[in-house]
């Protein structure tokens, strides 16, 4: 965890990451600083690529007079820059705390609201649920897992490469779906017969 100061003024538009700048960060009373640790802009870029959508901060550091203006706890985590709270388009508030819950596992605050989701990058560990309008402590948010990715499988040996160039240049070799040609797979018998009729209708053709 590292909190870094910044100038609104000066370094507004500055990139902290690929899709967060300094002004995004900055206390809604207009003050010049704002502080933000980097472990929390990671933390929103994992959030951002796992729910495929952007990241609005509806509230990011707070000075202690705006802190206090609007009820935040005496020690938020606002105050150090730690905390932002959050919408994520296309991803409702729960989903968003589950998210956090995967990639802070037993660190971090996640607090989920009606409308929003608080996510922090505390030392400590600290889950709460508030969509009722009352605080509740809660012993986290599982229930996510990013997808798995697989590999596509379409590098040939040097050997193969003529043979499988042909073969898909003529319809031979088709693969799955999603383009994957899965070359290193076994062949079972339903893919083999698949593959010798679409040869004898080639040779048909020629």
């Amino acid at each position: 965890m590292s909190v870094e100061v910044y100038s609104v003024s000066r370094e507004g538009d500055r990139l902290l990451s690929p899709h967060f700048r300094v002004r995004e960060f900055a206390c809604h009373d207009g003050a010049d600083t704002v502080k933000v640790d980097t472990a929390l802009v990671a933390l929103l870029e994992e959030i951002r690529a796992a729910a495929g959508g952007a990241v609005t901060i509806t509230s990011g550091y707070r000075t202690p007079a705006y802190n206090a203006k609007v009820g935040g706890a005496r020690y938020s985590q606002h105050l150090q820059g730690t905390a932002a709270d959050i919408t994520v388009a296309g991803a409702a508030p729960l989903l968003v705390g589950q998210m956090a819950e995967h990639y802070l596992g037993g660190r971090g605050g996640i607090g989920v609201y009606q409308t929003f989701t608080h996510v922090d990058a505390r030392s400590g560990r600290a889950r709460w649920d508030q969509r009722s309008g009352r605080e509740t402590a809660v012993s986290g948010w599982p229930g996510w897992q990013p997808k798995e990715v697989t590999a596509v499988d379409n590098t040939p040996s040097a050997y193969a490469a003529e043979a499988v160039e042909w073969a898909v240049r003529n319809g031979i070799l088709q693969g799955d779906g999603g383009g994957d040609l899965m070359l290193r797979q076994p062949v079972t018998r339903q893919q083999l017969a698949a593959i010798l009729y679409r040869f004898a209708k080639l040779e048909e053709k020629a």
